[in-house]
């Protein structure tokens, strides 16, 4: 790297510094802290979802699975982008009348506070692990493309600055800088592309120097194959309907229909950006077919053919990728912390600073557990491999008894959610370990363990008081939205082209789900289905935002 390459770089860590900072004064309430007083319009809310889903994970994990096994691992990415939209139009519009923080928040609302408790410690720690994911995934591609060898050193100096514009200006200074970052980001991938294309002779070439299974959007065969697809949409709507850092960009919108809107944009706008780094792995398969690490991929593709000056920018791309990701799951866990811990189970009344101080000291203690579990990541296999064992096996089951019986069975009770999902993590580590180390089959059994055991245990115990399950069904009715909102979003649309709309993204899903299905058989048109079926469920979405 060339001395104006790292002044461009330092340059960009100082500007981050410095922006993220200068909110320190806009941070007066808890609300300010954590959902900027839910004051984000639908660009904003679209850019920091954008910048949040699109990381270092996606450059340097994506791209080194796609080096290693082909095309399919698009859906990784595609499948979010699918979930964004169908949460954005069925689920969001109800949390965010509910005007809760976290999603534990929720299930204390619908099953109990002791649930609540439980849940946030877990996902607290679980949040530090895909951030210690991504502090891994940033530090190795530094490495590379900076030629500074140390890991720690970039382990330190990431977090450290990532967690200090964090500590002082909360969602504010995570939402700013996530739409520079954002920027920055986009550029340095539009970059990326044409060069790796160039490097390897064009598309056709590449597509003639890698196995013909390699390319299949649907493969029959391989970690990857058909059934990674059906796993992937489970796990990617499980993401897009309660990941903390995905939702509490939403929980920060205007009102519900700019929630929705954010949601929607965001995940038909990242679309497209998968190829940037899918298509690149797979040209550096043929430039360095004999890479010992798969994560180095991209990176070293960077080193190789990027000159001064955009080697420098192209580097501040992937640091803000990255850090964008991180200051967002750092501020949700700060809020898991506080509210569902702090003011929540342990019932502690404190003062607006007071919780501040509480989440800012939370967030730096984090930033340690973070570093610890950076270290961690090459154990399990590289960054894809550790976030959809361990994230896929913890999260699934917790989807199952928040979403799919938490606001469509009201008979549910604590007793059964609680089973259902220490039910489904039991049996998914289990699969996972006395198999063949199968991440898709340990999701799907995690999964299903949950959907039987929550119901049976439901109806062995007596049930809850209706009372709490009473509020999340009025919240799926628009009356609940401030009074002042001219425009309240049905998730039953009034109007036929609404009603054709959703219909749409249903039938989208069914298709897709086809597609997977068909791909089982190594017929040439699963690939095709399964596109197909994504398209649909973006032009479903999309309309329904605008329309009644």
């Amino acid at each position: 790297m060339s001395p104006i390459d790292i002044i461009i770089v330092v340059a960009f860590l100082v500007l981050i510094f410095v922006v993220g900072g200068y909110f320190y004064k806009w941070i007066s309430t808890p609300d300010d802290f954590y959902v900027t007083g839910r004051k984000l319009t639908p660009f904003i809310l679209a850019a920091t979802i954008t910048a949040t889903n699109v990381n270092v994970y996606s450059f340097v994990g994506q791209s080194g699975t796609a080096y290693q096994e082909g095309l399919s691992i698009i859906w990784h990415t595609w499948t979010g982008n699918m979930a964004l939209v169908l949460s954005g139009i069925f689920i969001i519009p109800i949390f965010r009348r509910l005007r809760i923080r976290t999603i534990p928040e929720f299930l204390g609302l619908r099953y109990s506070q002791g649930f609540r408790g439980l849940v946030a410690v877990i996902w607290i720690f679980r949040l530090a692990f895909w951030l210690g994911i991504g502090i891994y995934a940033i530090a190795i591609a530094a490495q590379t493309i900076t030629g500074v060898q140390s890991f720690t050193l970039w382990v330190f100096v990431l977090t450290g600055i990532t967690v200090f514009y964090t500590i002082l200006g909360g969602t504010w200074s995570v939402a700013t800088t996530d739409a520079l970052q954002f920027l920055l980001m986009l550029g340095g991938a539009l970059i990326l592309l044409p060069v790796a294309m160039y490097a390897v002779g064009g598309f056709a070439t590449l597509k003639a120097q890698v196995p013909a299974e390699f390319m299949s959007l649907v493969p029959q065969s391989g970690d990857f194959n058909w059934l990674f697809l059906i796993a992937m949409v489970l796990l990617s709507i499980k993401w897009a309907t309660i990941n903390q850092d995905v939702l509490q960009r939403a929980f920060s919108s205007e009102n519900v229909r700019t929630a929705s809107k954010g949601m929607v944009l965001s995940g038909i706008i990242t679309t497209p950006f998968a190829l940037l780094w899918i298509l690149p792995g797979i040209a550096a398969k043929v430039l360095y077919p004999d890479l010992t690490n798969f994560d180095n991929a991209v990176p070293t593709l960077i080193v190789e053919y990027f000159p001064p000056v955009v080697l420098g920018l192209m580097a501040c791309g992937l640091l803000s990728a990255m850090m964008s990701t991180i200051d967002s799951d750092l501020n949700s866990i700060a809020t898991m912390f506080t509210s569902d811990l702090y003011n929540g189970y342990f019932n502690i009344e404190s003062s607006h600073r007071q919780s501040l101080t509480v989440a800012r000291l939370v967030v730096l203690v984090m930033g340690l557990f973070i570093i610890g579990f950076s270290y961690l990541v090459p154990v399990l296999g590289g960054a894809v491999e550790a976030n959809l064992t361990v994230i896929g096996i913890l999260d699934t089951p917790l989807f199952v008894v928040a979403i799919i019986y938490g606001l469509l069975w009201k008979r549910a009770n604590w007793q059964g959610a609680f089973a259902g999902y220490f039910a489904g993590a039991f049996v998914g580590v289990f699969v996972y370990l006395a198999g063949d180390q199968s991440f898709s089959l340990a999701i799907l059994s995690s999964a299903g363990a949950a959907l039987v055991v929550c119901p049976l245990v439901s109806l062995l115990t007596p049930p809850q008081e209706v009372v709490k399950a009473n509020t999340i069904w009025d919240a799926k009715k628009p009356e609940l939205e401030h009074p002042d909102d001219v425009d309240p979003f049905y998730i039953v649309p009034k109007s036929i082209p609404g009603k054709l709309a959703i219909s749409a993204s249903i039938f989208g899903l069914i298709l897709y789900l086809i597609g997977a299905i068909v791909g089982s058989t190594g017929a040439v048109i699963s690939s095709y289905l399964a596109v197909g079926g994504m398209f649909m469920i973006f032009i479903g979405g999309l309309v329904r935002i605008y329309v009644k």
